[in-house]
């Protein structure tokens, strides 16, 4: 054919080819959308996996004390114990919830058994003990009362450690993309932002309903019984859409093969001794521990916080008489704000925290956490305006979610493609952490004072120093860690 009329013979055979493969990859590019669709629902819904813990956490670790110190009228002591007892049942049955998660049945079946556990013993835990009505013998109450919520306290961490390294375990078993693995714990710190955020919500709107009262006391326990069923009926929803609708499928690169075939059976017991040598080779890894010494201080701020703001709160009203009309909407509006901030900050990080580094990230969540504590120690009197307490409160929920999340993608860039061993090493890195913990509530509320006159600001002061020394310490192990990872990696 002439050339001003169109093309030769070769350039039309050339360009249908060409055609022909662009029509080919639009084809296979349909499967492909349909998958990324389907891989993004499925971390939403894994998101909800730990929604229950993570309501039961937020009233535990923001309400328990308060509970059992202003409505059970438990001495401090004893009530520092009952979470010092669960922070170490849950320490202890961490490791040995991630051995037997890796060895039998799967993540999801663990799941489901701690999700039930927890079923049957959260609730009980905000709900006066049988007998225990106030003005009756207090012999009685002295032994029955520790002892009826120390079985609680007992199951009720057994089911939630259960919960958390069965739903941690699952991210490195369904992916060995970095990337996506920083995606799916951005998610999940979100749905715990959210979960915390609902139930400081359920706590402002029922005391807001109900009988509003300027300080808690033993009548208020009704208003803690409705809430603790509200979070149980809502954690039960999440689970079962969880169960139903999240499938659990492992990555492709996770079968082992030799020479372009799968390992056969006969192959089984080599490929074991291979599983133990890699969980020794990870138990003599000093990054193990420095990356668990992250996540340690990181969850010991949050814990802190969580525990002694609604404290400090009760405390200012006491000490502040002009405060007093503020009334207890404090207790619960102020965790609202914290945990507004950390969604914020848990949304920004989901898309910039592969970009600057977890690491980095670490870096600028402790020195916000810090910056934080020096607020309360120089501006923070018992005097001042509840702007600044609320401000206060947004630095501590940016720290405390950038710690996390970075803490714990830290520890998913540590197991890369090791997913056999995910469960072991979560429960080895949250060890530490629950004992911590435990021992740092026991030991401040052993110092506290029996007369308030006497430390009008004690809870001011552990916000301050305990605190800001678990952001300091933190900042002590990022550059430690930091060290390390350059001359070592898993």
């Amino acid at each position: 054919m002439n050339a001003k009329y169109g093309a030769t013979n070769a350039e039309i055979t050339e360009t249908s080819v060409k055609q022909d493969d662009t029509v080919k990859e639009i084809d296979l590019s349909v499967p492909c959308k349909r998958r990324g669709w389907w891989r993004v629902s499925q971390n939403l819904l894994y998101g909800l996996g730990h929604v229950y813990n993570d309501l039961c956490a937020a009233m535990w670790f923001s309400y328990m004390m308060l509970f059992f110190q202003a409505v059970l009228e438990m001495r401090a002591v004893i009530a520092g114990a009952m979470l010092l007892l669960g922070q170490v049942v849950d320490a202890l049955a961490t490791p040995v919830v991630g051995v037997l998660a890796d060895k039998y049945s799967t993540k999801k079946f663990w799941h489901l058994i701690g999700c039930a556990v927890v079923t049957c013993t959260f609730p009980l835990l905000f709900i006066r003990c049988w007998g225990c009505r106030p003005g009756i013998n207090t012999e009685y109450l002295s032994w029955w009362m520790p002892f009826y919520y120390a079985i609680l306290v007992i199951f009720f961490q057994i089911g939630w450690a259960v919960v958390q390294i069965s739903h941690l375990a699952i991210i490195p078993s369904i992916t060995d993309n970095l990337q996506i693995r920083s995606e799916l714990t951005s998610i999940r710190y979100m749905a715990s932002v959210i979960s915390s955020l609902t139930v400081y919500f359920i706590t402002w709107v029922v005391l807001r309903a109900t009988n509003y009262s300027t300080f808690i006391g033993p009548s208020d326990d009704y208003k803690f019984r409705d809430v603790s069923l509200i979070i149980s009926t809502l954690g039960i929803a999440s689970c079962i859409i969880f169960h139903i609708f999240f499938k659990l499928k492992p990555p492709i690169e996770e079968k082992p093969k030799e020479n372009g075939h799968a390992v056969e059976t006969g192959e089984k017991d080599s490929t074991i001794l291979s599983a133990k040598s890699k969980i020794m080779h990870f138990l003599q890894m000093p990054l193990l521990y420095q990356t668990s010494l992250l996540y340690v201080f990181s969850r010991l701020y949050w814990a802190l916080s969580l525990v002694y703001v609604p404290l400090f709160l009760e405390e200012r009203l006491s000490v502040n008489a002009n405060a007093a009309a503020e009334g207890s909407e404090l207790v619960a509006s102020v965790p609202l704000v914290l945990y507004i901030s950390s969604l914020f900050f848990s949304f920004l990080l989901k898309s910039n925290i592969n970009k600057i580094g977890h690491q980095v990230a670490y870096l600028i969540g402790s020195f916000l956490s810090l910056v934080s504590c020096m607020w309360i120690a120089l501006a923070i009197s018992p005097d001042a305006h509840v702007v600044q307490i609320y401000l206060v409160a947004t630095l501590i929920g940016a720290g405390s979610s950038i710690t996390l999340v970075s803490s714990l993608c830290v520890t998913a860039d540590l197991i890369g493609p090791h997913s056999h061993q995910g469960a072991l090493i979560y429960s080895i890195v949250t060890f530490a952490d629950k004992l911590v913990t435990g021992i740092a509530v026991v030991a401040i509320e052993n110092y506290k004072c029996d007369d308030v006159l006497d430390c009008p600001q004690y809870y001011r002061g552990v916000l301050t120093y305990a605190c800001g020394g678990s952001a300091v310490l933190g900042i002590l192990s990022l550059s430690i860690t930091t060290i390390t990872s350059k001359r070592c990696k898993p």
